[in-house]
């Protein structure tokens, strides 16, 4: 409410030095040369009484007035200012329900920073933490950059891996962007705080100067005029600015701890969601390093019974060898003694030398002698190719092997040992 101030007007009597104590003209006495008669002096007696009674009436009329003047302004003064205390009360009341109010959002607001700092915090605490999982995924991949020949090879441990690393890299760059969003509301609402605590800053300042009016009376001391001050200034707000300043910032901070809330929402809906999705792909790879090592150990078992076999092979190949080398040396004897026989038969004489069933059986024997040593040295000769085949093949066995070796050395003993450092929480992604 707006108050609108008398302006009251003291009069002031003007003296001068013409006038003497008693109001009667300080002048010199000078008596006529002539006297007045008794009627001139008795009528000028009736006329001070008459203008003596007039003046008196007047006088009287004018106390009379002045009296009730002074009892209807007294009155409507009293009433003005037990309206004034009245609406000085009311405006108190006023500005302590919008001081209050104010206040209290401006707690909430505070709580809503304070919550959202946590949120953050949180957010600030996954990302750093999705470094460790993001360097054991590059570097099992570095650690399987060692694998060696036919090992190295895109198996299905390689595409999750690589996997895991793109999700990471998406978790962290999303978890960034909540952070930055998270930044942005922080803002909003630290600037709704400063405007609360403006605002309320102002009223318990307007508190005090409206509870100062209000305890002012007329006795009390040290009071002056202020007449600069018996004014309305037209850029001053009116009642209904001034609520509505108020209910703008309240509405205002309102509005962004909703959003703070919604934000907090989607901060823990998007930790929650990664890290599950994180949580997931681990166990995938981790999985899919188990059934990889698995197939090695199989593999490698296969190879070293193969290669067990092919050991009993090579020796039994050089039994085979050093037989037929000794069946070939043994078919030298009989060969010598068919060679002597016919070679002493063409000594025989004229004609004793005589193509009889000896000679023939002599030649066949030594044909037959002949092709088992062929067929003996072609099949040492196969033999021996064939343990030059065996030899290789166990070389290559033992280097298939080795390389096996190497590749469950890396997969079990490396990254499937390291990975077990890790371990994923709901809502905090940490080792």
């Amino acid at each position: 409410m707006t108050s609108q101030a008398m302006k009251y007007t003291i009069p002031s009597t003007k003296y001068t030095p013409e006038h003497t104590r008693y109001g009667m003209p300080q002048t010199g006495v000078t008596l006529p040369a002539t006297r007045y008669t008794i009627h001139e002096w008795t009528g000028s007696n009736a006329n001070q009484y008459l203008t003596s009674s007039t003046e008196r009436t007047s006088s009287l009329n004018l106390r009379l007035e002045s009296e009730r003047l002074r009892c209807e302004t007294a009155d409507r003064t009293r009433r003005t200012q037990n309206d004034i205390n009245s609406k000085l009360q009311d405006r108190i009341e006023n500005i302590t329900y919008w001081k209050t109010e104010v206040d209290r959002q401006l707690q909430k607001t505070d709580q809503e920073i304070a919550n959202l700092m946590a949120s953050k915090k949180q957010l600030e605490q996954a990302h750093v933490a999705t470094q460790l999982p993001f360097e054991v995924a590059t570097t099992c991949l570095k650690h399987r950059e060692g694998r060696l020949s036919i090992d190295l090879v895109h198996d299905d441990v390689e595409v999750q891996l690589l996997k895991e690393v793109e999700m990471i890299e998406n978790v962290q760059a999303l978890l960034q962007q909540r952070i930055q969003e998270s930044d942005r509301q922080l803002s909003e609402l630290r600037h709704c705080k400063s405007n609360l605590e403006a605002d309320l800053k102002d009223k318990c300042s307007s508190y005090g100067l409206d509870s100062r009016c209000a305890g002012l009376h007329n006795g009390s001391l040290g009071m002056t005029l202020h007449n600069n001050a018996v004014k309305i200034d037209p850029k001053s707000a009116t009642p209904a600015s001034y609520e509505a300043f108020s209910h703008d910032n309240i509405t205002n901070a309102e509005k962004q701890r909703v959003s703070s809330c919604r934000q907090r929402e989607l901060n823990e809906h998007t930790m929650h969601q990664t890290s599950n999705d994180l949580h997931k792909q681990a166990e995938t790879v981790n999985e899919s390093f188990r059934i990889r090592i698995q197939e090695m150990i199989t593999a490698k078992t296969n190879l070293e019974e193969n290669l067990n076999q092919t050991v009993l092979e090579i020796s039994s190949m050089n039994e085979n060898i050093a037989a037929l080398r000794e069946a070939i040396r043994l078919k030298d004897s009989p060969m010598r003694v068919s060679h002597m026989r016919l070679n002493t038969r063409s000594m025989r004489p004229n004609i004793e030398l005589v193509r009889d069933p000896v000679q023939y059986g002599l030649v066949e024997e030594v044909g037959q002698i002949t092709d088992s040593i062929e067929a003996l040295s072609a099949k040492l000769n196969e033999s021996i190719e064939r343990l030059r085949n065996l030899e290789r093949n166990k070389k290559a066995l033992e280097e298939d092997i080795a390389v096996k070796t190497n590749s469950l050395n890396i997969d079990q003993s490396q990254c499937l040992r390291l990975r077990k450092t890790l371990v994923w929480r709901r809502h905090e992604i940490s080792f």
